[in-house]
This record gives C-alpha cells, structure tokens and sequence, in this order.
C-alpha cells in the first residue's frame, strides 16, 4: 500500500485541532499547540495498515487524551536531547582530537 498523504486534510481538520487545543488549555495545559497535536494524531494514524478515512483522523483528534499528547512530548523531548548530547559529545571529541593532532 503506497503511503497515505495526511497534509491535504490539515486546513479542513482546523476546527478540530484548534478546540482539541482548547480543552487541553482548559485543563491547566496552556503550552498546548495545533502542530504538536497534528503530529501527535498522525503518528498514531501512520501506524494503521488500512487506509484511514477522513471522519478517522477528525475521531482520532477528538478523542485525543492530554495523557497521549503529553507522552509524545516527553518522548520527543528524551530524543532531541539525546541527540544534541550525542552531538556534543562527538564534537568534544573531534575538537579534542584536533588539538592532540596539532600538539604533537
């Protein structure tokens, strides 16, 4: 199955997104963002095998929990972190490289 192209329903899943972020705000969650829920919501839909209709994805935003969305954040959160401290990590080590290099 060739993969689903989820950007061309963003503009018409707008309402949903923006009182999905509405209710997180109303939760005591105020950092809550259009985007991130997007990328919360088609995360999960990209791991379906059928093809996913429409109404799917605006249930699938609906019903998203502040639990869910928080532990995609803390996730990706974890990533990028290790990521950048494995980066800083490498160039430590060619800096540190380089200076033995032009020691000796």
């Amino acid at each position: 199955m060739c993969e689903q192209q989820f950007e061309v329903w963003k503009s018409d899943a707008e309402p949903a997104l923006r009182s999905k972020v509405e209710e997180f705000q109303l939760m005591g969650y105020n950092h809550a963002d259009k985007d991130e829920v997007w990328k919360c919501v088609i995360e999960k839909l990209k791991k379906k095998k059928d093809y996913v209709r429409f109404h799917v994805l605006i249930n699938s935003i609906l019903t998203l929990r502040l639990s869910e969305y928080m532990n995609r954040l803390t996730i990706s959160a974890y990533k990028e972190s290790r990521t950048s401290n494995l980066n800083n990590l490498m160039n430590e080590i060619e800096n540190h490289n380089s200076n033995k290099r032009h020691l000796t």
